[in-house]
């Protein structure tokens, strides 16, 4: 079960599918379009607060602020995965690609980002290496 909150603010519960693979002998986890890899906020919320629209939103500072930093880290590594998709599979991404487009490239290539290869908030508050 995935805790999400929407665009209305309200918590909702969702029923993700477990995916056992015998080739790689892996359990993957089938993510609707909505959602964005370890985050509990709506795939709509986090495309308003990064695209500037953040009037819209009713969140307070704090947490459009952790958004806003965890996108301009990680925007650079979303480009090039984007870029080396177009390349290799001779296809092109809307232009600029949108924020949906870039969450499902890099999570379905498996070249998400997880939490701890990157700094997050609890990484910097227990003052551990995020590595």
């Amino acid at each position: 079960m995935r805790l999400l909150v929407d665009c209305n603010g309200q918590k909702l519960k969702l029923l993700i599918r477990r995916l056992y693979c015998p080739k790689c002998r892996r359990i993957h986890h089938e993510l609707p379009d909505c959602i964005v890899p370890y985050k509990r906020y709506c795939a709509g919320i986090i495309e308003e607060i990064i695209s500037g629209k953040k009037q819209r939103v009713v969140y307070d500072y704090k947490t459009i602020s952790r958004m806003l930093s965890w996108w301009n880290a990680v925007l650079p590594y979303f480009q090039n995965i984007i870029k080396s998709l177009a390349e290799k599979y001779k296809s092109g991404f809307d232009e600029p690609p949108t924020f949906k487009e870039i969450v499902r490239a890099a999570a379905n290539t498996n070249n998400w980002i997880f939490a701890n290869l990157i700094c997050t908030r609890s990484a910097a508050l227990s003052r551990q290496p995020a590595c």
